[in-house]
């Protein structure tokens, strides 16, 4: 059952032995409509449902293994996945280990996809380490007062909950755009300050100009 709007996924603990058994990692509704994330079970999980039937020497191979675990209620490991400069949170079971959350990730997002891990690393879907972890460029919608943040920050989740709870207006991640390094962000961040300098009103916040959401959406 889902819990606040995220939904378990069981995933392979091994794409190369199936005989490991599974793990479970959440995905949040939305993003899971969004990106069009695949449910259920694995294929590994049915196949191995099958060759159980009736096959005591199949049956000793998967021993210990064939139940999938349960959530319970412990806690999770979170992976922050790059997806075509947005963000996108997936919690993850804490046995399950970084190549086994790339692999399921490979399985449906795009291959470009870069995944920040636990230990703070950038990894892409082939479990290969990246260089300069991505920066965000986002754009943080106040609809009570009609104006747009632009700011920069490694993780937009944490910044957009930080400033929600300073804020008595609910606030909205409008859209970020992913660059190579804090250094790129601080760079595109300054340029769109002074493209849209006539519509600042306060620090790094902007009026929902008309020219403003034109240039969010078309980037």
């Amino acid at each position: 059952m889902p819990r606040g709007g995220w939904g378990q996924i069981y995933v392979d603990r091994d794409p190369t032995n199936p005989y490991k058994g599974w793990g479970w990692v959440e995905v949040h509704r939305d993003d899971h409509i969004k990106f069009n994330v695949p449910g259920g079970y694995p294929k590994t999980y049915k196949e191995a449902q099958e060759a159980c039937r009736g096959n005591i020497a199949n049956r000793l191979k998967y021993v210990g293994h064939l139940n999938l675990p349960s959530r319970g209620r412990g806690g999770t490991n979170k992976f922050i996945f790059n997806i075509n400069g947005e963000q996108v949170v997936i919690r993850a079971q804490k046995s399950l280990t970084n190549k086994a959350v790339a692999a399921w990730a490979k399985t449906w997002a795009p291959p470009n996809t870069k995944l920040i891990t636990p230990g703070d690393r950038t990894i892409s879907l082939n479990g290969e380490k990246l260089e300069n972890r991505p920066y965000f460029v986002y754009f943080i919608l106040n609809e009570d007062s009609n104006a747009i943040k632009i700011g920069q920050a490694k993780d937009v989740e944490k910044r957009l909950k930080s400033l929600q709870t300073s804020s008595p207006a609910q606030l909205k991640l409008m859209k970020c755009i992913q660059t190579d390094g804090v250094e790129a962000a601080r760079q595109l961040e300054q340029s769109l300050h002074e493209k849209f300098s006539e519509l600042r009103l306060a620090g790094e916040w902007f009026r929902a100009h008309e020219m403003l959401l034109k240039y969010i959406e078309q980037n």
